[in-house]
């Protein structure tokens, strides 16, 4: 089999990107079957907000984790199998060296959320005028709606579509391709950071959430960067989506998850206290890394001159 690693860097990236949209095309070929095969109109689906039926909301729901799943996972997965021999060292799915770093990337995450929040609630009060006002409404109905769950069934649903899915395919297409991209166009892990938190914060497509959700990418591929595993990533990340579905399935407040980003009441001792326990986990995951080599982007095999503690390659 030649595999894609033979290809030029330039044409390697035209050929993720096709197949990801093919993959896109796909999903929206097989999601265009979901009124036939459901009953409910394609105009009920276009619309969702706090008062749209259950069973409306849930297609809704599995129509996004389904283009979700095939934009980013199924993309990321199929173009590592064909590009590399190895298509889970490709992508970083190897274990973490010290299991240790699993527990302290969710500390991590953690005691980030509070700045985050607190950023995006700053961030939804600027006035961006109100085209982007009436979108940020949209976009918060449709939070409400997902976010509104009655039953254990509803719970498992949405972890699984807005927590598990995402963080599993989102890690994948941008720590494991677009940041392995970017670094092994320019050699630098600080612009490879940098450039897969921008694509990140840009995909979701949010106004008031875009310094926050570029910040928490660059914090997602950094812990990428110093664990050498994205498995570590996909947990934070599934972490930091999942903790909010939770919060809101034990209080039953969808509709208060939904206006934070309105509310300038921030519980700023949340803030330092979140703040405290990110600069400790930071600390220690920095204290115990172990970094992805100067190299970790090359997709030839070659013997690996892997950086150590006494000599970190930090930002190569």
């Amino acid at each position: 089999m030649k595999y894609l690693r033979t290809y030029t860097v330039g044409m390697q990236l035209l050929l993720f990107v096709l197949m990801a949209f093919t993959m896109l095309s796909a999903a929206g070929a097989l999601t265009s079957l979901v009124p036939k095969l459901s009953g409910i109109s394609a105009e009920s689906l276009k619309v969702i907000n706090g008062s749209t039926p259950a069973g409306v909301v849930h297609v809704a729901l599995l129509i996004q984790g389904l283009g979700s799943l095939m934009f980013f996972t199924l993309s990321s997965l199929l173009f590592a199998y064909i590009t590399h021999p190895s298509p889970k060292k490709y992508l970083g799915l190897n274990a973490p060296k010290k299991p240790l770093h699993l527990l302290l990337s969710v500390m991590v995450m953690l005691g980030a959320m509070p700045v985050f929040m607190a950023l995006q609630s700053l961030m939804g009060h600027i006035d961006f005028g109100p085209e982007v006002k009436a979108q940020q409404a949209a976009a918060e109905s449709v939070f409400t709606a997902y976010l509104t769950m009655h039953s254990v069934t509803d719970l498992i649903r949405t972890f699984i579509i807005v927590a598990m899915i995402p963080a599993l395919g989102e890690e994948l297409f941008f720590r494991g391709i677009v940041m392995r991209f970017t670094h092994k166009a320019s050699h630098s892990i600080i612009i490879a950071i940098l450039f897969s938190a921008l694509m990140f914060a840009l995909v979701h497509a949010s106004y008031t959430g875009l310094p926050s959700i570029f910040l928490a990418g660059a914090l997602l591929a950094f812990i990428y960067y110093l664990t050498g595993s994205v498995w570590c990533g996909i947990l934070a990340h599934m972490f930091f989506n999942g903790t909010q579905i939770l919060a809101n399935y034990l209080t039953g407040n969808a509709d208060k998850a939904a206006t934070t980003t309105n509310d300038l009441s921030i519980q700023w001792g949340l803030v330092a206290g979140g703040t405290i326990l990110f600069a400790g986990a930071l600390y220690m995951l920095w204290k115990t890394r172990t970094p992805l080599s100067p190299d970790w982007s090359d997709d030839f095999d070659r013997p690996q001159n892997l950086a150590t503690d006494e000599n970190p390659a930090i930002f190569n």
